[in-house]
């Protein structure tokens, strides 16, 4: 490994930043904190809400829907984003399908494209005075996902913060004290070209600097740990395997050598990596849990959690080993005994790359909440009203609900 000393100018004296780049495409980025402030929140972190979205959600995925209303109940609320009233009418008859008693699930209207919320939606950093929803630039053809940042700035009245630089929510995750982690897709996706490079210009490192200037600068990061995405991985994203527990525990997936000996190199040169992070002067303490090997380009992540308050919920599919499910549902025990920990099967979602953390999105406890947001019962009434007494009501919206 090579470090080079940068210097960057990042609103306020100039501070030096390490970036320690390695033959493997990791890098390392450290700089001297200036201010707590913005500062992502941790999904470890108390959460208002659960976020889901519905738009292409098709009907024969309903039950991993209908399996996330029932192990969230009595942990933590829900909310799912609906096209329009329809939308929400289907739904609800959905969750009807196996019971009429989901009071911490909510509904609000807001028409998307697709259901992969976590990857288009907003990431919310905590100010001195407030919070503020980061847009990053969404690359597709969605306009109704990319719009969904600001669509929830305007209808919560908290600040909006345009990020003119590319990133997928499933490839940053937080500690929530100012370390985050990436893959090096960033590099791709904000490839820079030098069209007239001076001769001694190290063009590979000083394209990568720009990337990672600008990403510590608009996250508010004192360090940034650019990780190996894996191979036949069609996301590239660091939440396929790596998860904070805490802000001074990470967990990484962990691969048989014999099944998969280059993915296991790659998932332990990540961990290696990550055990170089300090926080409070202590070296980030580096957790390993073992995953299925893949199967075709479909990958079992038990890395790819939601975590909300003591409740921690799990991915598999139908094909996982059961030894190899309990095995990492007992290590999630282990980890955080004050967790009820959980699984959601996805199995008909298998051939879409993408998983429960995909799906959804962490609203933190100081964020508020839009308006205009209807209550299951409240739907039920309106719409199904043979499955609630007293008789119907007219629907009414809660513009806040007190989670």
């Amino acid at each position: 490994m090579a470090a080079m000393l940068l210097w960057h100018s990042f609103g306020w004296a100039d501070v030096p930043v390490t970036m320690t780049l390695d033959q493997a495409g990791g890098a390392h980025v450290v700089r001297p904190a200036a201010s707590p402030y913005p500062r992502l929140a941790a999904e470890f972190e108390p959460t208002r809400l659960l976020m889901f979205g519905v738009a292409d959600w098709q009907p024969h995925h309903r039950e991993i829907l209908i399996e996330v209303a029932h192990k969230t109940a009595g942990h933590a609320n829900v909310m799912v984003l609906c096209n329009d009233t329809w939308q929400i009418k289907d739904t609800t008859a959905w969750l009807l399908e196996s019971g009429n008693d989901f009071p911490h699930v909510y509904f609000c209207e807001i028409p998307l494209d697709t259901v992969w919320l976590r990857d288009f939606g907003p990431m919310f950093a905590q100010t001195a005075t407030g919070i503020q929803a980061l847009d990053f630039y969404y690359e597709g053809t969605r306009p109704k996902d990319d719009g969904l940042p600001l669509v929830w700035a305007r209808r919560t009245g908290i600040q909006y913060v345009e990020v003119p630089w590319t990133l997928q929510g499933g490839n940053l995750i937080s500690n929530g004290q100012g370390i985050g982690l990436t893959t090096n897709r960033i590099f791709e996706d904000n490839h820079i070209t030098f069209p007239s490079p001076l001769p001694q210009m190290n063009v590979q490192f000083e394209r990568r600097k720009m990337v990672v200037d600008q990403f510590v600068k608009f996250c508010n990061l004192n360090q940034l740990a650019v990780l190996e995405p894996l191979q036949s991985e069609s996301t590239q994203h660091v939440d396929m395997f790596a998860t904070f527990l805490s802000a001074a525990d990470v967990l990484v997936a962990q691969l048989d050598r014999h099944a998969d000996p280059i993915n296991a190199a790659i998932l332990d040169r990540n961990a290696a990596r990550l055990s170089k992070l300090v926080v409070g002067q202590q070296p980030m303490r580096v957790h390993r849990i073992d995953i299925p090997v893949r199967e075709g380009t479909s990958w079992s992540a038990y890395t790819n959690i939601v975590i909300s308050g003591d409740l921690v919920l799990m991915p598999i599919f139908n094909s996982d080993p059961p030894n190899m499910i309990q095995s990492a549902v007992a290590a999630y025990r282990r980890l955080l005994p004050n967790h009820t920990v959980e699984t959601i099967d996805m199995t008909s979602m298998k051939q879409l790359q993408g998983e429960l953390h995909c799906l959804s999105l962490h609203v933190p406890a100081m964020a508020p909440m839009p308006d205009r947001i209807y209550p299951f019962a409240n739907s039920v009434q309106a719409y199904f009203p043979e499955h609630l007494a007293p008789p119907a009501v007219a629907p009414e919206a809660e513009s806040q609900p007190e989670f």
